[in-house]
């Protein structure tokens, strides 16, 4: 699906398309393999549109009237892979999205969204392709609050003592799902970087802006997963300390345990293996024993409890 920008979205035959009016495209890989050729984009763009070989990150490369480049967008949601896969041909009066790979048809949708949203009397290129990137940003700060919330509610479990048993697995899904988004906003950044260098002069200079502020919005979301990077690290290392520090209160009381009740054990040691038992010329033998047992064990306690060991 072709469009003209002109005063208004107006859907064209693209055999009607004319290099001299603002114009977007929206096609897929089969009607990229036949008319790539008209719009003299080169083939290596096609077979690399076609790659599924490569999942992770997207780029902007140069060539000689154009700028061509993928884009990999994340499911937000859920963070579970890499769900839309776009490419863009970016030339004069031209913005041409192929839809490589989109499982909920939401590519069409969100740009048409976002072009609801701009004045066509003042559209350029700029404009519209500042438009078509917003839309990889869309509530993004949003996902951050909330997974600045669930690390802080993991700092907060381990204050308490009361973190759940699968707390590590959790705190590492977190983390895997801000080591993604990192990635993410690296590609980003990237395209930004390239569009505002503006090397094959295909911008006008003062709107370059656009990509600026599309850029530094980028990077404050890439500073803010750092941030939360080091954050949840040093929620890790909270969690292995209070581990560490529940495990020595555990080694401490079995120790003193062990202690109190050691020269209880020797005491049974020597009562039990003579035949020559108090009680047999003592009346009151059998009860001095419970006694002197008793009074080790007060005489423990009380000296651990000085030294603060309980």
């Amino acid at each position: 699906m072709f469009y003209q920008l002109q005063d208004s979205l107006r859907p064209i035959d693209v055999k009607d398309y004319n290099p001299s009016l603002l114009t977007l495209g929206i096609i897929n890989l089969k009607e990229l393999s036949e008319l790539y050729s008209s719009f003299g984009f080169a083939e290596a763009t096609v077979l690399e549109c076609q790659d599924v070989t490569r999942k992770l990150h997207g780029g902007m490369g140069i060539y000689d009237d154009y700028h061509f480049g993928i884009i990999r967008a994340i499911d937000t949601k859920y963070f579970i892979h890499l769900e839309d896969r776009i490419g863009i041909y970016i030339k004069e009066n031209l913005l041409l999205l192929v839809i490589i790979e989109d499982q909920d048809n939401s590519i069409h949708k969100d740009l048409m969204d976002s072009l609801s949203q701009i004045n066509f009397t003042k559209i350029s290129l700029e404009r519209l392709l500042y438009g078509f990137l917003e839309r990889f940003l869309t509530n993004n700060f949003i996902i951050l609050e909330e997974i600045e919330d669930s690390i802080s509610s993991f700092e907060d479990s381990i204050d308490e003592n009361r973190f759940p048993k699968d707390f590590y697995h959790q705190i590492t899904k977190t983390r895997k799902r801000l080591l993604l988004l990192g990635n993410y906003y690296e590609q980003l950044i990237s395209i930004g970087d390239e569009l505002m260098d503006n090397s094959i002069g295909l911008f006008e200079e003062d709107k370059l802006r656009y990509f600026k502020l599309f850029t530094d919005r980028v990077t404050r979301l890439s500073n803010n997963v750092r941030k939360l990077e080091d954050y949840s690290i040093h929620v890790r290392d909270s969690y292995h300390s209070q581990m560490d520090y529940n495990l020595n209160s555990i080694m401490k009381l079995f120790t003193v345990v062990t202690t109190i009740f050691l020269p209880l054990t020797l005491i049974v040691g020597w009562y039990g293996m003579n035949f020559n038992m108090p009680e047999f010329g003592w009346r009151y033998g059998y009860l001095a024993v419970i006694i002197l047992s008793v009074s080790v064990i007060i005489i423990c306690i009380l000296y651990f409890k000085k030294k603060k060991f309980l």
